[in-house]
């Protein structure tokens, strides 16, 4: 690690508590000018520091600059961060990271994607500075099932913690995204990399979009999404804790965290719209099974849906 690395996950650590120059030269075996130079390069870099004569240096709580050392230091699991000014796309970048480099865990987050991507291979509005972009890897030794069921349990997480830091009630939209105000503030894109001959999951990437402070979207997403409506944030915390209570929520008990979720469903009991083998049909969705599977009532007659999309036509749900 740098000097400047070092320095900043110090200050990360204490924000918004002063640290004398004096002191972070001596934890760091440097001299105090080296120390000024790293915090003139860090202000230079846009971070919210603080510098008093008497106290020191402190990293204002209102600093929002994505950096590894920023969310590491909130993270309960040791693993490489990876933190970008601009990025194609997280999950495109992740793939690549997991077949190069056989860790069980890894996390990229970016400021800004300009391929950002969700299901069915659709864009996703990444505007700088204004949402959540990540990317978390796990490596485990899992059946093609438990993609689906990760999705479900990544979309609880993340409303726990929107909730615990925020205040806010999301809804869940089956089967990967959160709603907020009747439109999608989230999406969850969970992408597995296989072992063809054992036709196990070597590793799943789960990626995160969340809308955090955008204010403006494009034409075709202005009766679709909208965002949490937060600005000044620590972006680093929300990140970690969404990436601490992932693996917190994978070790519960998935009767209990499948009941949260259709509790936080904004599909189920509504008329929806779906596609089954081609036909498009209309019916109640009634239920979600253990496997993550959407089922629903057309007439007589009930569909299982394990994949693919469905469209809400009563939309009055927050």
């Amino acid at each position: 690690m740098t000097i400047k690395s070092d320095v900043l996950k110090i200050l990360e650590q204490n924000r918004n508590i002063s640290i004398s120059g004096q002191e972070l030269a001596k934890q760091l075996n440097v001299s105090r000018m080296s120390i000024c130079k790293v915090i003139k390069k860090l202000k230079e870099e846009g971070y919210n520091i603080e510098a008093s004569t008497n106290k020191g240096y402190m990293l204002l709580n209102n600093n929002d600059i994505l950096s590894s050392e920023g969310i590491s230091c909130y993270l309960d699991k040791k693993m490489d961060v990876y933190a970008y000014k601009t990025i194609d796309s997280t999950n495109t970048q992740m793939k690549k990271f997991a077949v190069d480099n056989h860790v069980n865990y890894a996390l990229i987050v970016a400021e800004h994607q300009s391929a950002g991507r969700g299901r069915f291979n659709r864009n996703f509005y990444s505007p700088e500075k204004q949402g959540i972009y990540m990317s978390l890897l796990l490596r485990y030794d899992q059946t093609f099932n438990d993609a689906t069921l990760i999705t479900i349990q990544s979309a609880v997480a993340i409303k726990r913690v929107i909730k615990k830091l925020y205040g806010i009630d999301t809804k869940i939209k089956w089967v990967n995204d959160l709603y907020y105000q009747s439109k999608k503030i989230c999406g969850i894109l969970t992408e597995a990399i296989s072992d063809f001959e054992s036709g196990m999951i070597e590793a799943i990437i789960i990626g995160i979009g969340i809308n955090v402070s955008t204010k403006q979207f494009p034409e075709e997403l202005l009766d679709k999404a909208t965002s949490l409506g937060i600005e000044n944030i620590n972006r680093c915390k929300f990140i970690a804790l969404i990436v601490n209570e992932i693996f917190k929520i994978i070790d519960e008990d998935f009767d209990n965290v499948l009941n949260e979720y259709k509790d936080a469903s904004c599909v189920l009991n509504k008329k929806v719209e779906f596609r089954y083998k081609g036909q498009i049909y209309n019916g109640i969705a009634k239920d979600i099974n253990n496997l993550g599977n959407l089922i629903v009532k057309c007439d007589n007659q009930e569909y299982t849906l394990n994949s693919g999309e469905v469209s809400i036509i009563q939309k009055n749900y927050e």
